[in-house]
């Protein structure tokens, strides 16, 4: 029998914003189905950006369910057909931002947002990722490892979003055919503490105590009390001391593939 993933995410305001007065422009999304599938996608809307923490927020919401509907009947048997499964909800999230600015009477511009999403089944991690932002993943043999890597544009501090005009083009995907035992999800907000700089590599210090915390709030079976001790951490002062960015975080556990390879 597969393992149930505990999950908890959590979208904290930076203070930054707080002080411009401006919202929480990251979201979240995660689902999980049945056969030990788990799907997440996590957005971080564009500062510059007037409507893009609705951006953000409906681009989560559409890959997710893209990504359900594909799932849903079967897995598919190809890293081929994995690929045009992300594709396709990558489409479908930049579609469901037309038709809002379209709804809205808004430039698309306005709702500028990335868009990371993964889909972890018993055997396989698949990533679909675009601009900037971070997936780590832990396997059975326990080596913490960084997926992605951030996407920078043609000037400084500027990466891709999914309402730019070649933004499909820019979507990297990946199919590892391995089993993963711990998952962390973030957007760039809290690369610089989670990462280590140059290399990208995970900071095990940062990593640890939350997965730790991911396994010990399972007895409880109290998502909604975990999801709030996840919100206090990141809106704590050792967090903003560190970054002033809003941050986003998806921890994802299935200690059993853990406990099976001691």
């Amino acid at each position: 029998m597969e393992a149930d993933w505990q999950v908890i995410g959590a979208a904290v305001q930076g203070l930054s914003h707080q002080k411009q007065g401006l919202p929480c422009q990251d979201a979240l999304e995660y689902r999980c189905l049945p056969g030990g599938v788990l799907l997440v996608a996590l957005a971080d809307g564009a500062g510059s950006a007037t409507r893009s923490e609705l951006g953000a927020r409906a681009a989560v919401q559409a890959a997710v369910d893209s990504l359900a509907s594909n799932l849903e009947s079967d897995l598919p048997a190809e890293c081929c057909d994995w690929v045009e499964v992300f594709w396709e909800t990558f489409e479908s999230a930049r579609t469901t931002l037309i038709q809002l600015a379209e709804e809205r009477d808004e430039p698309l511009r306005a709702f500028a947002t990335t868009l990371t999403c993964l889909a972890a089944t018993p055997e396989q991690l698949i990533v679909g990722h675009l601009g900037d932002g971070a997936v780590v993943a832990r396997g059975a043999d326990g080596i913490l490892g960084t997926v992605t890597t951030s996407q920078r544009g043609e000037y400084a501090n500027e990466t891709y979003f999914l309402t730019q005009e070649q933004a499909l083009e820019q979507v990297a995907i990946q199919v590892i055919n391995q089993p993963m035992q711990a998952l962390a999800v973030m957007s760039d907000g809290l690369t610089r503490l989670a990462l280590k700089r140059p290399t990208n590599e995970p900071h095990l210090p940062f990593f640890e105590p939350l997965f730790a915390f991911v396994e010990a709030s399972a007895p409880s079976n109290d998502g909604t009390q975990a999801c709030e001790a996840l919100t206090a951490f990141l809106a704590s002062p050792r967090v903003c001391e560190r970054t002033d960015d809003d941050k986003a975080l998806v921890l994802a556990l299935r200690p059993t593939i853990g406990r099976a390879a001691e």
